[in-house]
């Protein structure tokens, strides 16, 4: 047993020999010519090793140039083992036929640290093919540029890394993919893996991958955080996509515009992380390290996931943007978008970075929900006063609604935003307003659209109860000086509809000089309204401070104003005075009184 097992390892050693043998005994060719010249040009090749009968590169052949040449193949077809470039240019491209380049090992683009390499693939059959599982680096250590166009293809079985860097994280990959080229992967797409990687698919390119890593993947022993921006834009330009992360480990970004389309069929992460030991690493465990990861859909911008979205959930910080019709569709409309606490979502522009709201973005998702316990995001900071834009699947109020959840924060910045449906599950703050210049109005019109957290009512905020909800009901209320609420009246008198209904305290913060504004509608309808007053909001906790001076009605009737009863707000008239005066009128007998209606 002994003796065969001795002589299995030495078989299996002879073999593994003989294999690196015949490695090292591959040859190489180097283009000699610092100009441009055919591939098919016997004499621009410098050979190491053994030539081929052909004295041109075949299947066993790995070609060097680094010498700032041009290589041109054109119009016929060449299969070689490898490839490396440092500096130069490798053109494939068609005069009738196009030409087609076949790898079966490693490509390596723009090899070495300070070097350019320029790729092309164009025209109607030319094709770079790379078979074989060793991977395709474009941008190593060098910059490497690849441009695929005008229905030009290049395939890849082994992992593609867009701008793969070394491990001081220098190296930089672009890939243009447009007018109808083409590039597919059937394993590993990753940009921005240590180096910098930039990806444009434009004019109706087309790029296909299993999975699509933007911006790191973390797993070399010092953990170099890769940076990588993607754009899909124009009619016709397409990403076909499994899971998707942006900014896994690194700083990545997407922007998807100009009804360019990203399509995972898979869940998304945008901000990701990286922990434990590296493959390969000895030694302690390599450090934690989180991505920042940002995406983008705008003017027309369309963006699908068939799982679900996290957005900073895991600890890397996710942004996502959603403005100009910019659409995301998440699981055909029955799918979540999570906003974890390193997470913001903003729908509009951002109200960080623009210096101005921008027009809405529509969300075709069933629910957007919070992923933390604090921080977490939603934003609208859009341009739409009009109260067209309501926050359903297409934006308008024939639309479903898209309910919020959990502990999502939901921040009203700038523009009118109208709920439409019920939000029972929120725990989050609403805060509406609070930014200087500009004015922000949330429309509800669902009993339960505030959810049962805090409302927030800040300076240029306003907060409309819409003229078919009866009862709003919410949970805990703050004024602040400059807000205002906005209010229908019901046209018989008597008790205000739609009230304010809290299951917990209303609280005002009101500098001296500053009032808290009531709009009130529909009242030119009501007959003899001095003769009625209305309750309009009732604190069940309570109602902190008195709030009777701080309001100013503003009404196409004028003369109301408001006055606190307990833990109520009431509305009167300026010809009725606050009890107990009003218990003194009555002692009067004075006539019409006793129709008064009072809760």
């Amino acid at each position: 047993m002994k003796i065969r097992i001795l002589l299995y390892r030495c078989l299996l050693s002879i073999l593994v020999y003989a294999g690196f043998s015949l490695q090292a005994m591959a040859q190489t060719a180097t283009w000699n010519s610092t100009g441009t010249g055919l591939w098919t040009e016997t004499t621009k090749w410098s050979w190491t090793g053994t030539v081929p009968g052909t004295a041109l590169p075949d299947a066993a052949t790995s070609i060097l140039l680094s010498n700032g040449g041009t290589i041109s193949l054109k119009d016929t077809t060449q299969s070689i083992l490898g490839l490396t470039m440092n500096n130069g240019r490798l053109e494939i491209t068609k005069d009738t036929s196009g030409g087609i380049l076949g790898v079966g090992g490693a490509i390596v683009f723009g090899s070495n640290a300070g070097t350019n390499s320029f790729i092309t693939v164009d025209g109607l059959g030319s094709e770079m093919n790379k078979t074989g599982a060793t991977q395709f680096h474009l941008g190593s250590s060098g910059t490497a540029t690849l441009t695929v166009s005008n229905q030009g293809k290049v395939t890849s079985s082994g992992t593609i890394h867009v701008g793969l860097g070394n491990s001081a994280g220098i190296g930089t990959g672009i890939l243009n993919v447009n007018s109808q080229g083409q590039l597919i992967t059937s394993t590993t797409f990753i940009l921005g893996y240590r180096g910098n990687g930039t990806m444009n698919v434009e004019s109706g390119g087309f790029v296909k991958s299993p999975n699509g890593y933007i911006a790191g993947y973390g797993q070399d022993a010092n953990r170099v955080q890769g940076t990588a921006a993607v754009k899909v834009s124009g009619t016709g330009s397409k990403w076909e996509v499994g899971p998707l992360f942006v900014g896994h480990t690194g700083t990545g970004s997407l922007v998807v515009e100009d009804n360019g389309l990203v399509a995972s069929s898979s869940t998304t992460a945008i901000g990701f992380y990286n922990a434990g030991t590296a493959t390969g690493a000895t030694g302690p465990p390599a450090p934690t390290k989180y991505g920042t990861g940002t995406v983008t859909v705008r003017t027309g911008g369309q963006w699908q996931s068939t799982g679900a979205v996290s957005i900073g959930t895991t600890g890397g910080t996710g942004t996502l943007n959603v403005a100009s019709q910019g659409r995301v569709n998440v699981g055909g409309g029955a799918g979540a978008i999570t906003v974890g606490s390193t997470g913001v979502m903003n729908i509009g522009g951002n109200p960080l970075l623009d210096a101005s709201p921008l027009a809405p973005g529509l969300i075709f998702a069933a629910t957007i929900t919070g992923g933390g316990f604090y921080d977490t995001a939603l934003n609208f900071f859009h341009n739409d006063i009009t109260g067209d834009y309501h926050l359903t699947k297409t934006g308008l109020s024939t639309g479903e609604h898209v309910a919020l959840a959990s502990t999502l924060n939901v921040n009203v910045l700038a523009g009118t935003t109208t709920l439409s449906g019920t939000n029972a599950g929120l725990t989050g703050t609403v805060t509406i307003g609070g930014l200087a210049g500009t004015s922000a109005r949330l429309v509800t019109k669902h009993a339960q659209s505030l959810g049962i957290g805090q409302i927030v009512v800040k300076d240029n905020g306003t907060l409309e109860i819409g003229q078919n909800v009866t009862t709003a009901q919410m949970n805990n209320l703050m004024l602040e000086g400059g807000s205002a609420l906005s209010l229908k009246a019901h046209a018989t008198g008597g008790e205000f509809a739609p009230r304010l209904n809290l299951s917990g305290w209303l609280e005002t913060l009101v500098n001296e000089g500053e009032k808290i504004t009531l709009y009130l509608s529909g009242t030119s309808a009501i007959t003899n309204p001095e003769l009625y007053d209305w309750t309009f909001l009732r604190a069940q906790q309570g109602i902190y401070a008195d709030v009777t001076n701080l309001f100013e009605v503003v009404s196409d009737v004028p003369g109301f104003y408001v006055f606190q009863r307990e833990d109520t707000l009431v509305l009167g008239m300026n010809a009725l005075v606050p009890e107990p005066g009003r218990v003194f009128l009555c002692g009067l007998g004075l006539a019409g009184l006793g129709l008064r209606r009072r809760r």
